[in-house]
Order: C-alpha cells, then sequence, then structure tokens
C-alpha cells in the first residue's frame, strides 16, 4: 500500500533549482521540449559511463531533478512523495501519473544507472509513455517504472 502526499514548496524549490543546473550542465533553456531535454540527459549519461567518468552528486542530482521535470512538463506528471507499506525508510520523491499508479524516482534512478551494467534507457521510458505503452497498474499504488 501507498501513501502518496503532496511535496512541500520548499522541497519543491529545490527541485527548481537543481533542475534549473541541470539546464545548465546541459546548455540548454527552459523553452527547451522535454524530449530533448531527456534526450540530453541520456547521451550525457552515456558519454560519461563510456569514459568511466564518476557523476560527482551535484550533477547526478541536477540531471534526476531535470529528468523528472521532463515528466512534469511532456506528461503531465506531478511531484509527490510516496511511503510504502507504512514504512517511512520505505519513501521516496518522485514523480507521479494522473491516476498515482505509476511512480518514478528520477534522481534514484540517475545514481541507479551510473553504477549498473545496464544500458541508459530515460529515453526508452519517456517514449514509452508518450505512446501509451506503460503498464496498467491500480491507482494510488505508486508502482515502480524504470
Amino acid at each position: 500500500m501507498a501513501e502518496i502526499n503532496a511535496i512541500s514548496g520548499e522541497i519543491q524549490k529545490e527541485l527548481e533549482q537543481l533542475a534549473e543546473k541541470g539546464l545548465a550542465l546541459l546548455s540548454l533553456s527552459e523553452t527547451t521540449p522535454p524530449q530533448e531535454i531527456v534526450a540530453a540527459i541520456t547521451e550525457l549519461t552515456r558519454d560519461y559511463r563510456a569514459n568511466q567518468r564518476l557523476m560527482d552528486d551535484d550533477v547526478l542530482y541536477a540531471l534526476g531533478a531535470l529528468l523528472g521535470w521532463q515528466y512534469v512538463e511532456g506528461h503531465n506528471w506531478h511531484w509527490g512523495s510516496v511511503v510504502w507499506d507504512f514504512d517511512e525508510a520505505n519513501g521516496a520523491i518522485g514523480v507521479l501519473n494522473h491516476d498515482n499508479s505509476l511512480f518514478n524516482n528520477p534522481i534514484g534512478w540517475m545514481d541507479n544507472i551510473m553504477v549498473s551494467e545496464g544500458g541508459v534507457p530515460f529515453m526508452l521510458s519517456y517514449n514509452m509513455i508518450a505512446a501509451g505503452q506503460a503498464p496498467v497498474f491500480d491507482p494510488n499504488s505508486a508502482s515502480g517504472l524504470y
């Protein structure tokens, strides 16, 4: 069971500031279409991994927040705080779709991708949602989608 709450104004502001840093890192602007921003995040992440470069936490947080905002801007998702199974230690801040059935923690996702040996699926995930190809889960379940 998922407990879903709105994020505070303070956290929202912090996520906005992080996203602004992400745009600056990518030399993009707020008017850049979400799909192009996701593509740029994907490309930079692949470059870091191909060259075996460590991504500083500041960069990781900025790009993760920026990635989350693209789901908000491009897919009409929203930021929220989720706790699963009434366990505060089992919670995260991320983006949710319209009925809260899908959840993505984009900062955590960036971190996982940087340490994994698999692909960099940011663009694939974004495009699948745009095409209506996301899995279907119960409303308010906040099921992880990565």
